[in-house]
């Protein structure tokens, strides 16, 4: 799953702390004082100064960003416009990374990863305006193509819903009458479940392996029913109907092994099924954040055993 970081910083001025950062240096210092424990290793950078593991892959990669004009380390910009300068981040993070800090407020950031599919090393962030909204032209080459230097695939993304998916300029409203969401084991710990929620907000879980809410907490398992908090509900809806999920693909797929795989189902418009099995659970950035809240929903909610019979 993806890796959010939320901080809390105290500032001294009048400008936020990201106005104030001008320097490579200032910035990469700013992202370990937000977690040095975990960014300590963090190097800021260029794309034509970073050597990505596939050698032969960067030139083209370094011919896109300059075909762009994007030279400079770091862009600063509003992503969500609430007033506030947030601030994007290329560098080495273990590996090639792209980096959101945003700014929420009363000395709130957060830190999120835009590069999420591993081995992703040649991605180019473009910052671009489209009706009064501040969007990322995200161009990246996956690694299957990685022989064909002609393939190159664009997202533009959009901060919506608390995370960065895929822009939609004309979202469609589907009458969504059931939702279910499974997940498979992995080689490792990964929480196996299932969740079905309906359209009066009546919910099932059934937690069969792995899943606690904190890495060394106490297990859950068995199954559990309750009735989604409205806000939460409202939020689930109103991500589908963006994603315009009935038009996503079938299937999706990580090109690596060992890892999960999910299937989800939702049943609308009087019957319609539209089912999604996605292997690596980050077949899009829209699905990649509606898998997060159904992650989230095991240990946010009110549930109540059932008793066995």
């Amino acid at each position: 799953m993806v890796s959010i970081s939320f901080f809390s910083l105290a500032q001294t001025d009048t400008k936020s702390k990201i106005d104030n950062l001008k320097t490579e240096s200032q910035v990469e210092n700013f992202i370990k004082s937000l977690d040095k424990k975990n960014y300590e290793n963090f190097t800021i950078s260029n794309i034509q100064n970073i050597e990505t593991r596939f050698g032969e892959n960067d030139n083209y990669c370094k011919k896109i960003a300059d075909s762009l004009n994007i030279i400079k380390s770091f862009y600063k910009a509003d992503f969500d416009n609430n007033g506030l300068t947030d601030i994007l981040v290329i560098g080495n993070y273990y590996s090639f990374n792209i980096f959101v800090i945003m700014d929420f407020g009363k000395n709130n950031f957060k830190i999120f990863r835009l590069t999420r599919k591993i081995f992703q090393d040649c991605v180019v962030p473009e910052i671009i305006k489209k009706n009064n909204e501040t969007l990322i032209n995200y161009y990246y080459k996956d690694r299957p193509h990685l022989r064909d230097k002609e393939k190159i695939v664009k997202k533009t993304l959009i901060y919506k819903f608390g995370d960065f998916i895929e822009y939609n300029e004309n979202p469609k409203k589907y009458n969504i009458e059931k939702i279910e969401y499974q997940t498979s084991m992995c080689f490792g710990t990964c929480p196996k479940f299932n969740i079905t929620i309906d359209n009066n907000k009546n919910a099932t879980f059934n937690a069969q392996a792995f899943n606690r809410k904190r890495r060394k907490g106490r297990k859950i398992k068995g199954k559990f029913k309750t009735k989604i908090k409205e806000k939460d509900y409202n939020n689930i809806i109103d991500l589908l109907n963006y994603i315009d999920f009935p038009n996503l693909k079938d299937n999706y797929a990580v090109n690596w092994t060992d890892d999960q795989s999910c299937t989800l189902t939702i049943t609308y418009n009087n019957g319609k099924v539209k089912k999604i099995d996605d292997y690596g659970l980050i077949g899009t950035f829209g699905l990649n954040k509606l898998y997060n809240i159904m992650f989230g929903l095991r240990f946010n909610q009110k549930w109540k055993k059932e008793k066995s019979r």
